[in-house]
């Protein structure tokens, strides 16, 4: 159990001043409890004076087992993602997904790594296949992945307008919506179609196209990688309008300028999450992209935190994150007001990080080897000098 107190809480856009107590996974109070009711239940307390508490950010694309090497070969893939570069950020749900690599990179690995993540305590799904259209499963179909195994959530990435997929099929795409859709229907999971967004000139025809012909719910459809061009951004807007969630991902860290694009544009903001990417960069690179943005370039807080937080948690249909609220996931971040450094990530009710340190093991029991896989060893250096 956990009582965060004294603490500026970000909750319906605002901050306002609070005290949050956790017991399991669950938030349960959002009010003061007595030091007698705390000292009897062996409760740790954090004094959250001067500090903001936002929930744990969420990232809904990254490449959880790694990168492709499509810039140099084999010796130019990425390594997997470590669960201390989503704890010093702040993330504590993700979302991993294969990409143009489903050959050396596979869906068992994926919800390997991505149950490996819960298991320690953070919250990680994926989306079964990647760019091909009809996707690589593992089981016979996009709806028994989604059904029959828990991590899955969805299909994608599948990549449109892009010079590494063929343009897929109306009947292939729409038959892997449906089954995302149904499959999520009958497990009572978002059932969510991820869409990569290439740098072709077709754009987001073939959604438009699809829309036309078949019936598809825009809100089950997540649009990433927008932040390619301006017209890219004036169809991820349509598209936006229509229902669909659209993404701004962090691969060239220029997420101030497509955002002012994406605002300028009159794009839909509650429409409109924000994804590491993180293969090549990292998903803390979320939390400084964000901070940049507040500390350098005018933005506040109050009006970036629901593209990383709720927007994200509606675009995957995830009831209980993104929003600090009773009975939600315990999953929270408390930031230094003066300087935005992170202090304290929580995540299911459990501590990753105290005082700027990690304080979970970085490495198994029964190991005798002395890889730090999870890179604890050298953040805490980093930390210390």
């Amino acid at each position: 159990m956990i009582y965060l107190e004294n603490a500026e809480i970000f909750q319906e856009g605002r901050f306002i001043k609070a005290h949050i107590f956790t017991a399991g996974e669950r938030i349960k109070k959002i009010q003061a409890v007595d030091y007698h009711t705390l000292r009897d239940l062996d409760v740790k307390v954090y004094d959250c004076t001067g500090c903001f508490v936002i929930p744990g950010i969420l990232d809904p694309h990254l490449h959880l087992a790694g990168g492709s090497g499509e810039k140099g070969g084999f010796s130019s893939q990425s390594a997997a993602i470590t669960i201390a570069e989503c704890v010093r950020g702040g993330v504590t749900t993700l979302v991993g997904t294969l990409g143009v690599d489903t050959t050396t990179k596979t869906m068992p690995e994926l919800v390997a790594r991505a149950r490996a993540f819960n298991d320690v305590g953070l919250t990680a799904y994926c989306y079964t296949g990647g760019y091909d259209c009809p996707p690589r499963t593992i089981t016979d179909s996009v709806r028994h992945d989604v059904i029959y195994i828990p991590e899955i959530i969805g299909v994608g990435e599948i990549a449109i307008a892009d010079r590494r997929a063929p343009e897929p099929t109306l009947h292939d795409l729409a038959r892997s919506m449906v089954d995302a859709y149904v499959g999520g229907m009958l497990s009572n999971k978002p059932g969510i179609s991820h869409i990569h967004a290439g740098g072709g000139d077709r754009r987001l025809q073939t959604l438009r196209d699809l829309m036309e012909v078949h019936v598809i719910v825009p809100h089950k459809i997540h649009i990433t990688h927008i932040g390619r061009s301006k017209a890219l951004v004036e169809e991820a807007i349509e598209m936006a309008k229509r229902g669909c969630f659209v993404d701004l991902d962090l691969w060239d860290r220029d997420f101030v300028y497509w955002y002012k694009v994406y605002r300028d544009l009159g794009g839909p903001l509650d429409q409109l999450t924000v994804s590491s990417d993180a293969g090549i960069g990292s998903p803390s690179e979320l939390w400084w992209e964000l901070r940049d943005a507040v500390l350098n370039h005018g933005y506040t807080l109050e009006e970036l935190l629901p593209h990383f937080t709720v927007n994200t948690a509606r675009a995957l249909g995830l009831s209980r994150k993104g929003r600090i609220l009773v009975e939600h996931d315990a999953d929270l971040t408390v930031i230094d007001a003066k300087n935005f450094e992170i202090k304290h990530v929580i995540s299911r009710g459990q501590v990753f990080l105290e005082d700027g340190k990690f304080v979970f093991s970085n490495r198994m029991d029964f190991s005798r080897r002395g890889l730090d896989i999870y890179g604890i060893g050298e953040e805490n250096d980093k930390k210390s000098s």
